[in-house]
């Protein structure tokens, strides 16, 4: 797990941010070029699902759902997908309905912005 982009996720969690895919690569040098490359954008997705995948099996939100695309302000696919496969539901139907990654991304502002919760599983 890249645990340069899980501490970048908490500090923007803490601060209530969001970040773009490319944002997030240029900010942790991870050298990915989003707009240019599938494989570097299934290579963020890779990253971003360990990280998630770790925070669900620690009981926690998903911390990807901070990661959005800049054309739309989405999350992508992949972070749906992510979600089905750890039991939230089909990925087509979370996809539609904004309340499930609006409620991701309130869920990791909380539990972050804890200062508790912050010194005890950053």
């Amino acid at each position: 797990m890249n645990t340069k982009v899980r501490s970048y996720l908490i500090e923007k969690a803490r601060k209530k941010q969001t970040c773009y895919y490319q944002e997030l690569s240029d900010t942790c040098k991870l050298g990915l070029l989003m707009s240019e490359s599938p494989h570097d954008r299934a290579e963020i997705g890779k990253v971003l699902g360990e990280i998630s995948a770790y925070e669900h099996d620690h009981e926690r939100p998903l911390l990807s759902a901070l990661v959005i695309s800049k054309g739309d302000n989405y999350q992508g696919d992949g972070f749906y997908k992510l979600a089905e496969e750890l039991g939230y539901g089909k990925w087509q139907t979370l996809k539609k309905d904004i309340s499930f990654e609006i409620g991701q991304m309130n869920q990791c502002f909380d539990f972050w912005g804890d200062d508790e919760q912050y010194r005890l599983n950053k």
